[in-house]
């Protein structure tokens, strides 16, 4: 019913349901002159007569002025009347003739209102009978002595107004009518869009058309085709096709949208393994550096310890070695002293009864003995500029301005010293780790290559330790891990069965005709196993009794898939025994979904979250299908393969290791040796000593 002209209220005639013209009033329209005209249908087909000029189109073009926007209104048309025949201005002044003026010859119209102060209206309710509910639209024209249309404004009333009681008596100024309008709930604008939306919703039309539908009707002559008359004024304008194009683009999109899903699933299960691994990396990588720095935290220690120890030692010779210098520079001070109280003697004798040569070829020496110290301090300056590459040093300026270049200097290589030093600790630190993860590896491999178990080399090295005590065969003391496994048709229930039997898998399992040598090894020795650096840790030992004799334990009837129908026992002595501590300890249903986890009494998910009863448990310590953790069955052919790509990546790691120590440990040396030149240029207090012009020309005009 949304594409209607009218809505079903409008077409139900019983009771009279729907808004019908009750009435329309004018007042000062047309020849409807100075007072309030009425035609009133009363809701009914009404029946419009009279004379040639009577007034029946006038009334008319008043009730589609109401209802039609200005642009649209073809006035006086039921009269046949031309286009130009009669206007909205002709109206509102109220022309009625016209004279011809003798100046010109043109005919001129007559108006009843012309020139006067006068406002029209024209106001018509619409009611419906069948709810008792009245709607009033109105417009108020005036001219107000201008050319051209008419002023106007629109009022659209959810109730019934009246020209006499509702339009009059406002004063000369027709913005006082407005404000009374207003005040009584009426909707007044100036524009007829807005007018026409008001009018719309207050008489329930739903569509533009019906009013489109009412001008082509009005004063009707003549119908060519229906068929094109209903399609082109009854039925609202519909594009099928784009609608159809509509539907198919839509279509088109819902199934890119699909593929795209799917293709993003599709990506996101290949993407599943390399998450995996991602998480197996971080796990690994967090576990090394706890590791690393809980292992070589002792060793750092002792290093700085004896770096300590050795900074003291330096300092104490460097002391005794200014001591001695200091001791050299006095007595040679004192030799030159000597040197230069006996030249004095000598002078002092020549002055008796010597000449002056004696004298200048002592002058002379002492120069050229200063010129030679002054070159060899000057070489040794200039090494050690080159070597804290600085600029050559030239002129006393440049050598007072060396101090602060040199402590600026000495102050930023500190701060590298330190930084590398921090860099080389931590090198080497990360060093260390690689060795010993690619040990323990290596370790691990050759354990495992050795044997066909999943164990961890710790428990076979104590079970090695306890048969070589003993004398028990070691094929006699298993590990349950050892015989049990997971069916290939189960192999996705692996993670899920080690993450729950683990505890049980690492236990040994000891016949009772043994039971008194185990336990008598163990409680009179230390266990203890290699760890990662070659040393030795305590260890840990499981072991539970196997009685001699013993009952069958058969699992109970259930529904559904148990991690216990995952799991094959290796036959043997204690077959019945491992089977009957399966049934109660792996009785868990394999649920597929969290509803199924979530409803039974004991579930594990193949993601490995486990619960029984109350208490619910998950370890992300490590991951659930990493074969490196695997410890049930009776082949570890997997196992070493994947240790073997460890093993290869930690070989990588300890290399790169190895050669980023080599390279922080070049350019400490290096920042090292400039901070010695950087202290050896600061022994270098005066620039005298340095000027070896100055000295080597005092020593030859000593000789001229």
């Amino acid at each position: 019913m949304s594409d209607a002209l009218f809505s079903a209220v409008q077409l139900e005639r019983p009771g009279h349901a729907g808004y019908r013209l009750d009435h329309i009033e004018l007042f000062n329209w047309g020849t409807f002159d100075g007072r309030v005209w009425s035609f009133r249908p009363g809701g009914e087909t009404a029946l419009l007569t009279g004379d040639i000029g009577s007034g029946k189109s006038t009334i008319v073009d008043a009730i589609t002025t109401l209802l039609l926007p200005a642009n649209t209104i073809a006035y006086n048309k039921a009269a046949g009347a031309g286009a130009r025949e009669r206007t909205l201005r002709s109206y509102v002044e109220g022309y009625f003739k016209s004279e011809r003026t003798e100046t010109t010859g043109r005919s001129k119209p007559i108006g009843l209102r012309t020139g006067k102060r006068s406002y029209s209206v024209i106001l018509g309710v619409f009611r419906n009978a069948g709810y008792d509910e009245a709607v009033t639209v109105a417009q108020v024209f005036w001219t107000g002595g201008q050319t051209g249309q008419p002023n106007r404004f629109y009022v659209a009333f959810g109730g019934e107004l009246s020209i006499a009681d509702d339009f009059g008596g406002f004063g000369s100024d027709l913005n006082g009518l407005r404000r009374r309008l207003r005040s009584a709930g009426a909707a007044v604008v100036d524009t007829y869009p807005k007018y026409a939306t008001d009018m719309r919703r207050l008489l329930g039309i739903r569509s533009d058309q019906a009013l489109n539908l009412f001008h082509q009707t009005v004063s009707m002559k003549s119908v060519g085709r229906l068929d094109d008359f209903v399609r082109e004024h009854m039925l609202e304008p519909s594009d099928s096709a784009d609608r159809v194009a509509g539907i198919i683009e839509h279509f088109e999109n819902l199934t890119i949208a699909h593929d795209a899903v799917i293709r993003a699933r599709e990506q996101l299960t290949a993407l599943e393994p390399i998450v995996a691994l991602a998480d197996e990396y971080e796990a690994a990588e967090t576990a090394q550096s706890s590791s690393a720095q809980q292992r070589d935290g002792l060793r750092l220690f002792f290093a700085e310890l004896r770096a300590g120890l050795l900074r003291s030692e330096i300092g104490a010779l460097g002391a005794k070695r200014e001591a001695a210098e200091a001791q050299h520079a006095a007595a040679q001070t004192r030799r030159k002293q000597l040197d230069a109280r006996r030249d004095e003697l000598i002078e002092a004798r020549g002055k008796v009864g010597g000449d002056r040569i004696g004298e200048l070829e002592r002058l002379a020496a002492g120069a050229r003995d200063e010129a030679d110290t002054r070159g060899k301090t000057r070489a040794n300056f200039d090494v050690a500029l080159a070597a804290a590459g600085l600029e050559q040093v030239d002129t006393q300026d440049d050598f007072a301005r060396l101090t602060s270049l040199a402590s600026a200097q000495r102050t930023a290589l500190d701060r590298a010293k330190a930084e590398l030093d921090a860099q080389y600790n931590a090198a080497i630190v990360a060093e260390s780790a690689a060795k010993a993860d690619h040990d323990a590896l290596t370790a691990e491999l050759d354990s495992l290559t050795s044997r066909t178990s999943n164990l961890p080399p710790a428990q076979v090295d104590i079970r090695e330790m306890l048969c070589d005590a003993t004398g028990i065969p070691l094929d006699e003391l298993p590990y349950a891990g050892e015989l049990v496994d997971v069916a290939d048709e189960h192999v996705a229930w692996r993670g899920a069965a080690e993450r729950v039997l683990r505890p049980f898998a690492l236990t040994m399992l000891v016949p009772q005709r043994h039971y008194d040598a185990v336990s008598g090894w163990v409680d009179a020795n230390r266990l203890v196993v290699r760890d990662s650096r070659g040393g030795q840790v305590g260890g840990r030992l499981v072991y539970h009794r196997v009685p001699a004799r013993r009952v069958a334990v058969h699992a109970p009837e259930h529904d559904g898939l148990w991690l216990l129908d995952c799991l094959t026992v290796r036959p043997g002595e204690l077959e019945d025994y491992v089977r009957a501590e399966l049934a109660r300890r792996a009785d868990y249903t394999c649920a597929e979904t969290l509803a199924e986890f979530r409803a039974a009494h004991r579930a594990v998910t193949r993601q490995g979250q486990v619960h029984a009863g109350d208490r619910h448990e998950k370890d992300d310590r490590r991951p659930i299908n990493d074969p490196m953790n695997w410890v049930l069955g009776w082949s570890n052919e997997r196992k070493i393969d994947t240790i073997r790509g460890a093993v290869d990546s930690a070989t990588r790691a300890a290399r790169d290791a190895e050669q980023h120590v080599t390279s922080v440990r070049g350019r400490r040396d290096a920042t090292l040796n400039r901070q010695q030149a950087l202290h050896t240029l600061s022994a270098f207090a005066d620039w005298s000593a340095l000027d070896v012009v100055e000295a080597v020309q005092r020593a030859e005009a000593y000789d001229a």
